[in-house]
């Protein structure tokens, strides 16, 4: 038999993207899964889609909930399947994916994760079809630290054991002013392999992830951007200082910190931040000296291509 898959979506006002989203774990036919949506008070026509699919839905609720992260704990909680994983309101499967994924477990019974590729896709209003903007495949969901901290973490492509949750906790919905956190995800897989948790990634390409411009992760706010550099330097800080590493797992930790710090200089310049980005540069130009100088030369550089790529 295969495993049991949960599925847990969180969502708030997502009429336009929800409908897709559940009709595409409807169509993988695979009769061990359960879809849990964690409605956070919608106002718009999302409770309409939720009850017009509510056979299909293990559980669902409509209430505040403090955002995503709070709700995504509450649905892994919830949770009773052998694996986990997040399908957000705007993305959808590929065919099959489910099916691939269960095999996977069945084939590698030691993994604590199984993760599949995924594509970032826009929708082209002219055109009426999806657009591929970027895939990921196996090398590229390979748990390292590398990929992890200096690539994409892929949070939404990798299926994790329930069991792996009970063993390191859940996401971390807030930093220690109270203030949501953008890159959970990023800290929950570094925890992860500190824990030496195992991945299996297939070769298959099974989730889409909708950008458009309500998302946060193709956010162009510059402060989201610099909080999320922010987050970055404390969890390299916190993890070289707190956590057993290898040799190689500070390097990419203590590069990732250098990085992440010229990159939030020039975005809390960018956006007139100058007490906080002068800050900064007094702290760690002096540590890292023309490496940090070369870092944030080339930040404007990278601050380009990542603003040429979201209007393809």
């Amino acid at each position: 038999m295969l495993p049991k898959i949960s599925i847990v979506t969180p969502v708030f006002n997502g009429g336009k993207t929800l409908e897709k989203n559940i009709q595409s774990v409807i169509a993988q036919n695979y009769d061990n899964v359960e879809h849990i949506i964690i409605d956070g008070g919608s106002t718009d026509n999302t409770l309409d889609i939720i009850r017009k699919y509510e056979s299909h839905i293990a559980y669902w609720h409509s209430k505040p909930d403090g955002g995503a992260l709070f709700a995504i704990n509450e649905g892994i909680e919830r949770a009773t399947g052998d694996l986990v994983v997040q399908l957000m309101a705007d993305d959808f499967y590929e065919p099959d994916t489910l099916r691939k994924i269960g095999q996977a477990l069945i084939d590698h019974p030691d993994a604590d994760i199984i993760s599949c590729g995924g594509k970032i896709i826009s929708y082209d209003a002219k055109t009426n079809q999806y657009v591929v903007k970027t895939t990921y495949q196996k090398n590229d969901l390979d748990l390292n630290f590398y990929n992890i901290c200096l690539d994409v973490s892929a949070i939404c492509c990798r299926f994790i054991r329930k069991s792996l949750y009970n063993k390191i906790g859940l996401y971390i919905p807030t930093d220690q002013q109270g203030r949501h956190l953008y890159s959970s995800d990023k800290e929950f897989l570094l925890r992860a392999l500190v824990a030496h948790a195992k991945n299996v990634t297939i070769d298959y390409i099974g989730h889409n992830y909708l950008a458009h411009t309500g998302s946060m992760t193709f956010s162009s706010n510059r402060k989201v951007t610099a909080r999320m550099y922010e987050e970055h330097m404390h969890f390299a800080e916190d993890y070289l200082a707190n956590k057993p590493l290898t040799d190689e797992q500070r390097f990419v930790l203590k590069y990732w910190y250098l990085h992440q710090s010229a990159r939030r200089a020039f975005y809390l310049l960018a956006t007139g931040s100058f007490g906080k980005a002068f800050a900064v540069i007094k702290k760690d130009l002096p540590r890292f000296h023309i490496k940090w100088l070369a870092e944030f030369i080339s930040a404007p550089f990278a601050f380009w291509l990542r603003k040429l790529s979201r209007k393809k």
